[in-house]
């Protein structure tokens, strides 16, 4: 059975839910993209249709199912999601902002932006039927739950 085996590549993250848990693990990834060229990004998996997923842990069990609705954020380094790349260089809008959690966290980055130019508000980016959006800070990037978020303050 071993030749049925999907390839994955394996990218570290720290996971936080809604009861302020904090999860570090490895998620699975495949080596490639349905969308464009190059591997698959935790956004992509995140937005993926699967309401589940397997982390794996360093401890025992060594793996545990997920809900992606509990999830408030993923933390993964700026270089396993973008791999050197540019976001702001292709052609997506910066938009610096602090988003505030239910549970009194928050965190200051800029998003990118790729909306029409009649629909290119703030706003019109947070309604977006995409459960998760990429937050990035210094030197990670934060996949964020659109449904946990209390509110978002423009840094503008």
């Amino acid at each position: 059975m071993q030749e049925l085996a999907v390839e994955k590549r394996k990218v570290p993250v720290t996971i936080r839910c809604v009861d302020c848990e904090e999860v570090q693990g490895e998620l699975f990834l495949s080596l490639f993209s349905k969308n464009h060229s190059g591997p698959e990004t935790a956004l992509e998996f995140m937005n993926g249709p699967e309401r589940f997923f397997v982390l794996r842990l360093d401890a025992e069990p060594p793996a545990r199912m997920i809900n992606k609705d509990r999830i408030v954020e993923v933390e993964v380094s700026a270089e396993a999601e973008l791999g050197g790349q540019d976001l702001s260089g292709m052609g997506a809008k910066e938009e610096p902002m602090e988003v505030h959690f239910n549970q009194q966290h928050s965190l200051k980055g800029n998003a990118f932006v790729e909306l029409p130019p009649a629909k290119s508000r703030l706003i019109d980016f947070l309604n977006q039927e995409e459960k998760f959006f990429l937050l990035r800070t210094e030197q990670m990037v934060h996949i964020i739950n659109r449904r946990q978020i209390s509110f978002v303050t423009p840094r503008r």
